[in-house]
């Protein structure tokens, strides 16, 4: 009899546990310590991760997210005790999560701005009094890519490029130079962009002559105040913390990390052919080859490699993985109306089964992998990726051991503009819980 109560006790719980989850988290903060540094799209909320973090890994804990992005899922594990490590294939998110993820002190944050800003303003007053020596004249030329003077006034284009230039060589250690070359960042990739441009942060943003020049100094000024308050802030929340986060340019698909090695992965990956980053990101990046290492030909021509990419090949390929009949069927399906997009979302199916199969292989027996996903529509065709999705989970032997359905808060989660041609816009995730075997 009283084991009867027991598991009926257990059950009650577990019913009431299932009734009170509401992963919305609709109207709450998400911009707390560094998860505001930098705009990103399609942002995972941070109390998502939390949820995460929480229910399927304990502190000290190896935390995993193959496709970090803005690195949400990193500062999360950094405020809840858990090492981690993030790889990401677009440069740019690679430096903003190492950046949002690593402490800094504000004297070392003053000093660094400091240097940059007088240097800067010195330089512009040489410009203004026409006293231009050639080191100058290099100092303020910008960088060469494609429509340059439609997206930028000639008189930002200097102050960019100066700017840029005392980043590049300011004498601090490479977390400061870091944390300076994304507030660089964050005022091209901002609502208020220096540039002539609006919807920046989408993937389709468009063209916005401003009526007078943006001033770029007090831009740059304003936003590494904010992102002074949000480092220290931060540093308030993780404590006094030897923990390691480690940030890698790398892909999914091919991740460098042993067999069984891993506590715990949290991953939101990208949509299929909905969002393209290297272009959302295109007008910064091009004037961060100093720390990216990429200029703007070799971002253009590596972003059709993305997962998710609306770009790249679409020639008929024979891979490697196998898909279920939930993917074949969608397929099939886009090929009799748009035979390019069937190609694109097939290649994407392939790609995160690979991606997958990572998670599977690095994890330790008997862990949790947590993927974000988002159902979408092409060409007004459903595509049930979260299914997709199980679908590849099971064929490794991953346990679908939950799944919830959350709705995407439009005010905070930026997304892409979809009209009536594309079908609904997205308004619901998946949160997907999985379970690798022994």
């Amino acid at each position: 009899m009283d084991v009867w109560l027991y598991a009926w006790i257990k059950i009650r719980r577990y019913r009431k546990k299932i009734m009170l989850l509401n992963l919305d988290f609709s109207g709450h903060n998400t911009h707390y310590g560094t998860h505001g540094l930098h705009s990103y799209a399609a942002k995972c909320p941070p109390q998502l991760v939390k949820y995460g973090l929480e229910e399927y890994s304990k502190i000290g804990d190896l935390v995993l997210d193959p496709m970090v992005g803005s690195g949400t899922t990193l500062v999360e594990a950094k405020i809840h005790k858990r090492n981690s490590i993030g790889y990401d294939i677009d440069p740019l998110a690679c430096l903003i999560s190492r950046t949002k993820s690593n402490f800094i002190s504000d004297k070392i944050i003053d000093k660094a701005y400091l240097a940059v800003i007088n240097k800067t303003n010195k330089d512009i007053l040489l410009l203004q009094k026409k006293t231009k020596s050639l080191a100058l004249l290099k100092r303020s030329t910008p960088p060469e890519f494609p429509n340059i003077d439609y997206w930028f006034n000639k008189g930002v284009q200097e102050k960019l490029a100066l700017l840029a230039f005392h980043i590049n060589n300011t004498k601090m250690n490479n977390k400061v130079r870091d944390f300076l070359w994304v507030a660089f960042s964050g005022i091209i990739l901002a609502k208020a962009s220096v540039a002539n441009a609006r919807d920046i942060v989408h993937s389709r943003h468009h063209f916005l002559k401003h009526q007078n020049e943006p001033d770029v100094l007090e831009k740059f000024e304003k936003r590494i105040l904010k992102m002074r308050k949000q480092m220290q802030e931060f540093g308030q929340l993780c404590g006094d913390s030897k923990l390691k986060v480690n940030v890698h340019t790398g892909d999914a698909r091919s991740l460098p990390i042993k067999n069984n090695s891993i506590d715990f992965v949290f991953t939101s990956p990208p949509y299929a052919t909905a969002l393209d980053y290297p272009r959302a990101h295109f007008l910064a990046v091009s004037w961060m080859q100093p720390v990216l290492g990429v200029n703007y030909k070799k971002y253009k021509q590596k972003g059709g490699t993305y997962i998710g990419s609306e770009h790249g090949t679409t020639q008929e390929k024979v891979y490697d993985t196998k898909l279920g009949t939930t993917a074949q069927s969608i397929i099939a399906q886009l090929k009799r109306i748009d035979n390019r997009k069937s190609r694109l979302v097939e290649r994407y199916f392939h790609d995160m089964s690979c991606a997958i199969s990572e998670m599977n292989r690095v994890l330790k027996p008997n862990k949790h992998v947590v993927i974000v996903v988002c159902p979408s529509h092409i060409r007004k065709i459903e595509i049930p990726t979260h299914k997709v999705f199980t679908e590849i989970a099971s064929s490794l032997g991953m346990k679908l051991v939950a799944e919830h359905i959350r709705t995407i808060d439009a005010g905070k989660r930026v997304l892409p503009h979809v009209r009536g041609g594309f079908g609904n816009r997205m308004s619901t995730e998946y949160v997907l819980i999985y379970k690798k075997g022994n």
